[in-house]
């Protein structure tokens, strides 16, 4: 596999769009990746929904591409609160059927890198108690577990999750 890693810019809404709906199977009736799939979104999102978010300068979003196909997504956002914009809250999905190929914590490791090019001090996460996968990336770039929310995710099939508070100082 030929990856490579981008910042991405409007007019990628459509690319990001698929791969995130990759996560979903018939219309988002059934989710394949429980933690990416979000039928409520694919309701009311777009491709020009996205283009316009990244068009606004308060974070970075980057993208995993193999050729013009986009594999995964980091994001992050800056906190708008003056005394909290040394902070940014952060997150990442990789399309399915590419995941367990170290193409999350690539995206990540170069989150972190654009982020300290930002004078981003902290990262903040959360991820799932069962997000396995999350968690592995998270500990591996030197995020620590802060605590845990109860039922702090809401799936589609209207379960509720904990999830755990996770923070980088960089």
């Amino acid at each position: 596999m030929n990856i490579h890693i981008r910042k991405a810019i409007p007019g990628d809404g459509k690319a990001i769009m698929e791969c995130m709906s990759d996560s979903c199977d018939d219309n988002c009736k059934k989710c394949i990746n429980k933690y990416v799939c979000n039928s409520k979104f694919f309701l009311i999102a777009s491709p020009d929904l996205i283009d316009k978010k990244l068009s606004i300068s308060n974070g970075c979003t980057l993208i995993a591409l193999e050729g013009e196909k986009v594999l995964g997504v980091s994001i992050y956002t800056i906190h708008k609160f003056s005394k909290m914009q040394h902070r940014a809250e952060c997150g990442w999905f990789v399309r399915q059927g590419y995941m367990n190929k170290g193409i999350a914590s690539m995206l990540v490791e170069a989150l972190i890198k654009q982020a300290k090019k930002n004078k981003i001090k902290r990262l903040d996460a959360e991820a799932s108690v069962n997000n396995k996968a999350s968690l592995r990336v998270a500990e591996k770039l030197g995020f620590k577990i802060e605590g845990k929310r109860e039922k702090g995710l809401l799936l589609d099939d209207g379960k509720y999750e904990d999830v755990f508070i996770l923070g980088k100082l960089i």
